[in-house]
């Protein structure tokens, strides 16, 4: 309901009968003058006539935007178990928000963090800068955070962290510059990466949950590390509840709605300590992890009043609905199913904190999932056609290119299926780079169980073809491996002779949903596919600010039809 400046009927009277009063000198006036209740009168008239064109030109805005991003949220699995939601949680969401049934990523096996950043900046990686939560560092010669950064210090943890690999803006990045640096505006995840895209480079702060101490942490990137979080970081740890949390399901024999083919057993029973400590990492693929990102969000909902302030603030949350342990769903069916259906119990409670604090009708939220894209799969026997020896593969490569080139070390090494060469070698023989990257993928494709190789000057400078063009997407030319490699079907990976082989991996997508819930919007279903890069500017239409630096796409239809 809008304000209204309240200004007394008297007052205006007067004011206008002394107006006429002055257009009339040659008129005696029965009134006596009063120069301070005149002037009272006009600062009055003014200041309603501001605040009612402050009420005006604020008509529609929300006064809390919540983004919630939940990941690995699947739209079939939660339509699956759509009869078992609670009626103030996801239910409500599904039918009176606009529901889009298929959110699509139009490049290769995102995993999680580059989901979160094409969502957050309505672009890919190649826009972006995120491709994935882990990069090779080519100066370190090892894998890391794509925000790690040791310029900044960390808050409650000794990782170094920041937003500066993000290359485009964010949705929370484009309110702050709305408001003009006004709006509050904080991130909670369960993992670093997540809270930074989250926050953007502009919020107040990011909040995460540090493996090591098991506090909420952050980084000295950001600005504004609230003390009523340092307090409850001192006296309420999340050690101490963990020494006695079991995660146990809701119900016990419940039919397997998300998986038919696997029987529900008389259940399972998870705690998070081993050899005497609290292990955070169990604890952040469990559905308590949920709980415990909510309860900091109504902290900030609370004590520090988010929401409830001048002007527009946003709450960014990621929480949690994949296997326990990012294990194989087929090994966990019923943790996954009671994933689902404690984490609709965890948005219940949320949206019930909101609506007291802040109230529903005040409220914007968008609701996002990552879909599925890449998951580990149960390997039955006889299935594994053959092994892809990454360290082999390096050797032979590197005593080839001795070969065609001369001594040198032309190969650094082999991570997550790309192959990195050395540039500074290449560089001290006057080789042109995309030459030795051409005859490196012309060796490799010789090798036993290769599907597909494919150059960095292919991804960068060819559009030769579809898949090309998917790749590109994706791919960082910061972090991106000189030769990106595809196995066949059947076959696995090992890095080492001595070393594990990896599971075999699946890429088979299960699009996520995307939902928007407003007072403003009529609730909808829509089931036709569209692109991740089209959210950011749909909601950034919804809440009138601009979409984000990188995005292209225009924003998505929102029609006024009924479910």
């Amino acid at each position: 309901m809008r304000e209204r400046a309240i200004v007394p009927s008297g007052l205006f009277a007067l004011a206008r009968r002394d107006i006429a009063q002055k257009r009339r000198p040659h008129q005696k006036s029965q009134v006596k003058h009063n120069p301070n209740l005149i002037t009272t009168t006009l600062l009055l008239l003014v200041t309603a006539n501001v605040l009612a064109a402050e009420q005006k030109g604020r008509s529609g805005v929300p006064k809390l935007i919540i983004g919630i991003t939940i990941d690995q949220l699947r739209t079939d699995y939660l339509f699956a178990l759509e009869d078992r939601l609670t009626e103030g949680g996801l239910k409500m969401l599904l039918d009176k928000g606009v529901v889009y049934e298929q959110v699509t990523f139009d490049v290769d096996n995102p995993d999680a963090t580059a989901a979160m950043a094409v969502l957050a900046t309505g672009a890919y990686a190649f826009q972006n800068g995120v491709p994935s939560r882990e990069v090779y560092s080519t100066q370190n010669m090892r894998r890391q955070s794509v925000f790690a950064d040791k310029d900044y210090l960390g808050n409650f943890t000794d990782a170094n962290y920041s937003a500066k690999a993000l290359n485009s803006t964010t949705l929370a990045d484009e309110l702050m510059t709305a408001s003009d640096n006004t709006s509050r505006i904080y991130s909670i995840a369960p993992d670093p990466e997540s809270a930074i895209i989250g926050a953007g480079h502009t919020a107040n702060c990011a909040f995460w949950i540090d493996d090591k101490q098991g506090k909420w942490a952050s980084s000295t990137y950001y600005r504004n590390f609230p003390n009523y979080i340092e307090r409850k970081n001192k006296n309420q740890p999340l050690s101490y509840h963990l020494s006695e949390a079991v995660w146990e399901p809701l119900r016990k024999f419940e039919p397997l709605a998300i998986m038919p083919y696997h029987y529900a057993t008389d259940g399972f029973s998870h705690v998070f300590y081993q050899y005497g400590q609290p292990d955070y990492q169990w604890f952040k693929s469990s559905p308590l992890v949920n709980d415990a990102i909510v309860e900091l969000s109504r902290i900030l909902l609370t004590t520090g009043s988010l929401g409830n302030g001048k002007n527009t603030d946003m709450l960014q949350l990621t929480l949690y609905c994949g296997t326990w342990l990012h294990d194989c769903p087929e090994k966990y069916a019923e943790e996954l199913q009671d994933m689902y259906l404690r984490v609709d119990r965890s948005m219940k409670n949320l949206l019930e904190i909101v609506d007291r604090q802040v109230g529903l009708d005040n409220t914007f939220i968008y609701l996002t999932g990552t879909g599925e894209t890449t998951q580990l799969r149960q390997e039955v026997e006889g299935t594994r056609v053959g092994i892809f020896t990454a360290s082999r593969c390096t050797s032979l490569l590197n005593s080839y290119l001795v070969s065609l080139y001369g001594k040198g070390n032309y190969v650094n090494d082999f991570v997550d299926y790309q192959i990195f060469l050395d540039h500074r070698s290449i560089e001290q023989q006057n080789l042109k780079l995309s030459e030795v990257q051409q005859a490196a993928a012309e060796f490799v494709m010789m090798f036993s169980g290769v599907e597909d190789v494919v150059t960095q000057y292919q991804i960068l400078h060819q559009d030769v073809n579809e898949r090309i063009k998917r790749m590109r997407r994706g791919y960082d030319r910061r972090s991106g491996g000189d030769l990106v490699i595809s196995l066949q079907p059947g076959w696995s990976l090992k890095y080492k002779d001595n070393s594990e082989v990896q599971p075999q991996q699946r890429h088979d997508f299960a699009p996520g949903p995307a939902i928007l819930f407003a007072p403003s919007l009529q609730a909808e279903r829509i089931a036709q596919p569209i692109d991740a890069t089209c959210i950011a500017p749909t909601v950034a239409r919804a809440i009138r600010i601009r979409a984000p630096s990188g995005c292209k796409q225009t924003p998505f239809f929102m029609g006024n039809g009924k479910k």
